[in-house]
């Protein structure tokens, strides 16, 4: 993970090909709900910001974890701005507050696009 200045955060994962489609799924479903192209980062940014009113339990994250292989070679860059960063640390905090450990990036991107589908966000 990279910081540069202005408060943007340029974070580079790779990812499985269960993630990739996870992913890439919630994108599409994002598309087609608004009518208008989304963007990974737009699809995270938009999952992020309704997560704030949604609950989770540690259950739910050893759930999706169990479901979906996060760990493989497919490349994702993604572009946390300034005026969306607050919410991705917000849940990124979250969910190591309730898991009762710090999660990479990856996971908490994958999670909050799965919490997100799996409460009709999209």
């Amino acid at each position: 993970m990279q910081s540069v200045a202005g408060g943007t955060r340029n974070i580079r994962i790779t990812v499985s090909r269960e993630c990739f489609a996870l992913l890439a799924d919630a994108m599409c479903e994002f598309s087609k709900t608004t009518s208008r192209f989304r963007s990974l980062r737009s699809t995270v940014q938009h999952a992020c910001e309704r997560a704030k009113s949604l609950t989770f339990a540690r259950e739910d994250v050893e759930r999706f974890l169990s479901r979906y292989p996060l760990d493989g070679q497919i490349s994702i860059w993604l572009e946390v701005k300034p005026d969306w960063i607050e919410d991705y640390d917000w849940i990124r905090h979250k969910i190591a507050d309730t898991c009762g450990k710090v999660m990479h990036d990856r996971v908490v991107i994958a999670f909050v696009v799965w919490l997100a589908r799996t409460n009709n966000q999209f």
